[in-house]
């Protein structure tokens, strides 16, 4: 039995499904979804069946000679017009949640706005200092030079006036 070439090929494969089973995946029907305000289809297809189990007994117990009875046609209007209601109100309730949410958001943006706006002010006003402090040292420099100049153009001319400099 141990040197059966067939038992010992039986043991790999168990063991191969055994393996593959415990890393199985999960499927997305497995898997939670979120809470939504929609109806899902599971709801609609509940609701649907009850409602068409009662009519297949009704049927059933009916008898082709008697004349179908008439369709509620009020109360489909009046369950039609409930069910928009509910629909109306969760959508009412939404619209606050979002309307409150997008005031959150409008603070916070402004907010960010004015701190922007006055970082960049501050900063263009450290820029204009910088600037205007650059253009008084370029003129305090022009200045120096034009009485340097000056004064070389009083010395040439007491040089020239002394007749040294021809």
């Amino acid at each position: 039995m141990g040197n059966d070439p067939e038992s010992e090929a039986e043991h790999p494969r168990q063991d191969a499904q055994n393996s593959h089973l415990s890393h199985r995946r999960v499927g997305s029907d497995e898997t939670e979804r979120p809470h939504s305000a929609q109806q899902t289809q599971h709801d609609t297809d509940s609701h649907i069946s009850e409602t068409s189990e009662e009519e297949e007994s009704e049927e059933d117990d009916s008898d082709p000679a008697h004349r179908i009875g008439d369709f509620d046609w009020e109360d489909l209007h009046h369950r039609y017009h409930e069910a928009m209601k509910v629909c109306h109100g969760e959508e009412a309730a939404l619209m606050e949640e979002w309307e409150s949410l997008m005031t959150y958001f409008r603070i916070w943006a402004q907010s960010g706005h004015e701190h922007e706006t006055d970082r960049t002010y501050s900063r263009l006003c450290t820029r204009t200092s910088y600037v205007q402090h650059s253009e008084d040292t370029l003129e305090q420099k022009r200045n120096h030079y034009i009485s340097v100049v000056r004064a070389f153009e009083s010395a040439l001319n007491l040089l020239k006036a002394s007749g040294l400099g021809r």
